[in-house]
């Protein structure tokens, strides 16, 4: 599917609309989160977000400093 869209000014924002077909199509609906990714492609993808999204990327590095054994 495809469609030819114009990049329009919203405030200090600019936005594009989503066909209604297109929205249908993928059973999206007005007002839901969604996540967009610039590829390396200079692509963009937007898809609905899932739980990794969420996650922290890496455990927190934690440390702990023992006492050394002579200071008993």
């Amino acid at each position: 599917m495809r469609a030819l869209q114009k990049l329009t000014r919203n405030g200090n924002s600019t936005a594009i609309t989503l066909p209604r077909t297109l929205l249908h199509h993928l059973g999206w609906l007005a007002g839901e989160a969604m996540i967009i990714e610039l590829l390396e492609d200079n692509s963009i993808r937007i898809r609905r977000p899932v739980e990794r999204d969420f996650a922290p990327v890496g455990a927190p590095h934690l440390t702990w400093n023992a006492p050394p054994a002579s200071a008993k």
